[in-house]
């Protein structure tokens, strides 16, 4: 007779359910801000019980991951950029502007930023949390794209980091900082096109191979 007993293995979350919290959330955390967003009102929101959600989420900062985690796979927020580096690079720079731009002024990627700028004095590890998930994740991989076309000797860039640093500051710009203030309307397709043409022009024009005479 055999004796050994099968080690059954826990029962796996419901993922179904995970998402629907996560979707409350969000909700709640774009109409509120982090302080003032319960998991009392989150469990209310997703119609399950608050033990459901410590099921899922240690606390809510870790919920407030997931959410960040979860809005960066809906608008397909990339984590590597290796097809752009057999690109030219002002193909490969138009193309990643202007998917960051239709990123950056989607409403909810608006009342998203307004939210971590009014929770940074309060709750730093807020801002962390969506800074590593989000822009830090971008410019890590645009970075690494810099370097290959540093490599492949497409652009002379000694300082991929700080390359990438200004690169986003300028695709951002004054117009970006005056849309989250709501002093400027969201900018138009051709304003855009135009602003994101400039972009790339001004930074292959400090950063093009050098040609040896």
């Amino acid at each position: 007779m055999n004796t050994e007993t099968t080690q059954r293995p826990g029962r796996p979350k419901d993922t179904a359910k995970r998402e629907e919290i996560v979707v409350a959330a969000t909700d709640l955390f774009m109409e509120k801000g982090y302080e003032l967003t319960s998991m009392e009102a989150v469990a209310k929101r997703a119609n399950v019980s608050k033990l459901t959600i410590y099921s899922h989420f240690a606390d809510k900062t870790e919920l407030f991951r997931a959410i960040i985690q979860y809005r960066c796979d809906k608008v397909c927020l990339p984590e590597s950029f290796e097809a752009e580096a057999q690109m030219e690079p002002q193909e490969a720079l138009t193309k990643i502007a202007q998917q960051a731009c239709r990123i950056m002024y989607r409403a909810d990627s608006l009342r998203l930023t307004r939210v971590i700028y009014s929770e940074v004095v309060h709750h730093p590890e807020v801002v962390e949390v969506w800074y590593s998930v989000g822009p830090r994740r971008v410019k890590t991989a645009f970075t690494d794209l810099l370097r290959s076309f540093n490599e492949q000797k497409k652009l002379e860039i000694p300082d991929a980091t700080r390359a990438s640093e200004q690169f986003f500051s300028l695709l951002k710009g004054e117009r970006m900082q005056r849309t989250l203030m709501m002093m400027a309307p969201e900018p138009t397709a051709t304003e855009l096109a135009e602003h994101i043409a400039a972009t790339v022009s001004f930074f292959l024009a400090v950063y093009q191979q050098k040609k040896s005479h």
